[in-house]
């Protein structure tokens, strides 16, 4: 019998076993962090907890059960964080084992991490992946896409020509690559290194790349940006996306062979493209210099492309079935571009670019790869000695209304998770996981516990802390999902899926059920229990780039935070400062600053918006509208 069967066997077993009237991470605990598990029917008795000699060695009464909406059943939050001596336990009420067994360690969230971040590998596109790197997972090369044609979206009308579109990732269940998605991978990607050099430096993800001198975990993002730069043309202006015309069948990568095409031309894409690209030309300087260089001009050159055409929305062609990735709201891109290229050259042009906007962005909201304004919030709240005082004060009042949002929903919230009803939709479990990435930079800005404190318990969610008593992250946990709508796991003959997947999660709209044979997985008044595991269920069960990111950068995060024992500076200077890109100068335009409009301040120990009249006397509101003096 194989390894891989007498694992299915024990996870099966271990299921029967322990009855899951206790919900918690079946990974593991980190030593110094937050333990905290949901228990069902159990208020007031006393849980125990006894090691691997059934020893008790920690007693904790449960508290009153109170509900998790999401949920529709009240739990009691039971906190054993005083459990500080490595180990594995178990915790008991009476004489019964409930939950699973509970490890305890200092490098709990490093296999999530490395397992998060090696998703990436599994998903290149354009190479074989050999058995040293992927174990049984290996397969031929799919998708060379050396000889992509143009759709005639693009602009470009020579039927015969060609170019080379090689490399990139997977986007998510399908075989293509989208430039918007995979853009704010790339970057919540590039923002985990960026915080954490330290542990990232030698962090081994045993891809091929592994023996040279560059953090693994930037050459699989080099990966993705190599194939990102091949997107723009030469005008400056990046193709939407590169795909067949509609989606391949349930068949591995080297089987899909239809003709691969760069399909539109878009100012979404564009901006996406630039701020990267600025992002990536700081990162890459000290192992790549040329190569730094190159994103850095790349970077403002698709800028101009897009301020002049700021009418070139990506429209899906009507022969195009393949994912659209449409209406993403262009604004927030170009705050997002700006503040990057302001970031790396200090010059004045971006910043004003910066302030034409400033009037919307009093609005905050959870990052998305159709609204990345949190992403310029968090670039400018990390970079104080960069930005004028006036936008990292906006930044951070952005962060904090949405972090402080986080912590008020988990009072009176039996499973102590930051997620509300209103979440579960198509990718929640990316909700969960970005939710976990505001949470992170909070903690950043403040050290405050209570926001990484939060962050533990989103992690905790997503690994087993839900009413489902379901690990959403393939090869981890002991009840773990086993049939993501993913195609290379449906076709390559293996009972387990490819490790180290995010499955989207909960969907409470169930937009698959035609697609499941009319099966409907929605539970009334319980969109988290709104789940199925099954390979037809995309709208719930599939998975992609843009949710294992911000999943690598949560578990990362918080694994790097306690391993190193601090957080990021944000007095960290960047890498290279560019003055000399042609590009800029060459392309200022005339800007105004606003003279009236609204942003979000923190001031007299809370969130306001501060609006600046006309004849410059300024007015303070809080949240609801509320005139204050």
């Amino acid at each position: 019998m194989s390894l891989k069967n007498i694992l299915l066997i024990t996870a099966s077993a271990a299921t029967a076993l322990f009855a899951a009237t206790a919900y918690q991470n079946q990974v593991g605990f980190l030593t110094n962090g937050i333990k905290q598990m949901a228990v069902l029917d159990a208020a007031g008795k006393d849980i125990v907890f006894k090691d691997a000699q059934g020893e008790t060695v920690l007693t904790v009464t449960a508290p009153e059960a109170q509900k998790w909406s999401p949920a529709g059943e009240n739990a009691s939050l039971v906190d054993f964080s005083e459990l500080k001596t490595p180990g594995t336990y178990q915790a008991y009420v009476g004489d019964s084992a409930v939950g699973h067994p509970i490890v305890v360690s200092d490098s709990a969230f490093e296999g999530v991490t490395k397992g998060s971040l090696k998703f990436f590998y599994f998903q290149r596109s354009s190479t074989a992946l050999e058995e040293e790197y992927a174990g049984e997972y290996a397969r031929e090369m799919g998708h060379p896409d050396t000889a992509v044609k143009y759709h005639s979206s693009t602009g470009i009308e020579d039927a015969s020509a060609t170019f080379n579109g090689s490399k990139g990732w997977y986007d998510a269940g399908d075989y293509g690559k989208y430039i918007v998605n995979s853009g704010i991978s790339t970057y919540t990607l590039l923002q985990l290194y960026q915080q954490n050099k330290e542990y990232f430096k030698n962090l081994n993800l045993n891809i091929p790349e592994s023996k040279n001198d560059v953090p693994d975990i930037l050459d699989e993002i080099r990966w993705n940006l190599d194939w990102m730069i091949t997107m723009q043309d030469t005008d400056g202006g990046v193709f939407h996306k590169l795909t067949t015309k509609q989606f391949a069948g349930m068949v591995m990568p080297a089987k899909a062979t239809a003709q691969r095409f760069a399909i539109g031309k878009g100012v979404e894409a564009t901006w996406n493209f630039a701020a990267v690209m600025a992002l990536a030309s700081d990162i890459y300087a000290p192992f790549d210099s040329v190569f730094a260089d190159t994103c850095a001009k790349a970077a403002v050159k698709a800028r101009w492309w897009a301020y002049t055409h700021p009418t070139a929305i990506y429209t899906q062609p009507k022969d195009v079935g393949t994912g659209s990735y449409t209406d993403a709201v262009a604004w927030t891109g170009k705050l997002w571009t700006n503040a990057e290229l302001f970031r790396i050259t200090g010059d004045k042009v971006f910043a004003d670019s910066i302030h034409t906007l400033k009037i919307n962005r009093k609005k905050a909201s959870l990052q998305t790869w159709s609204n990345d304004l949190m992403l310029e919030a968090f670039t400018i709240a990390t970079n104080p000695d960069i930005f004028d005082e006036a936008d990292v004060d906006t930044a951070e009042a952005m962060i904090f209304t949405l972090a402080d949002s986080y912590i008020a929903s988990l009072e009176g919230n039996g499973y102590g998770v930051a997620m509300t009803d209103n979440d579960f939709f198509w990718g929640s479990n990316s909700v969960a996981a970005n939710k976990g990435m505001v949470l992170i930079h909070a903690y950043i800005l403040t050290k405050e516990q209570k926001y990484l404190d939060a962050a533990i318990g989103l992690a905790d969610y997503l690994l087993g802390r839900n009413p489902l008593d379901k690990s959403y992250l393939t090869g981890f946990g002991v009840n773990q999902v086993m049939n993501p709508h993913h195609r290379p796991s449906q076709a390559d003959g293996i009972e387990a899926p490819v490790p180290g997947m995010l499955s989207g999660g909960p969907n409470a709209s169930a937009n698959d059920i035609g697609a499941c044979k009319n099966h409907d997985y929605r539970v009334a008044g319980a969109p988290a229990k709104s789940f199925y595991d099954n390979s037809c269920s995309f709208a719930s069960n599939e998975v992609a780039i843009n949710w294992n990111a911000p999943f690598a950068y949560l578990v990362g995060s918080i694994q790097a935070i306690m391993t190193t024992g601090k957080a990021y500076d944000v007095k960290s200077k960047v890498s290279k400062t560019y003055t000399d890109l042609d590009a800029i100068r060459a392309n200022k335009v005339n800007y105004k600053r606003a003279k009236s409009g609204n942003r979000l301040v923190v001031r007299n120990g809370g969130i306001q918006v501060e609006m600046t009249n006309t004849d410059g006397t300024v007015r303070y509101f809080n949240l609801r509208g509320k005139s204050l003096k």
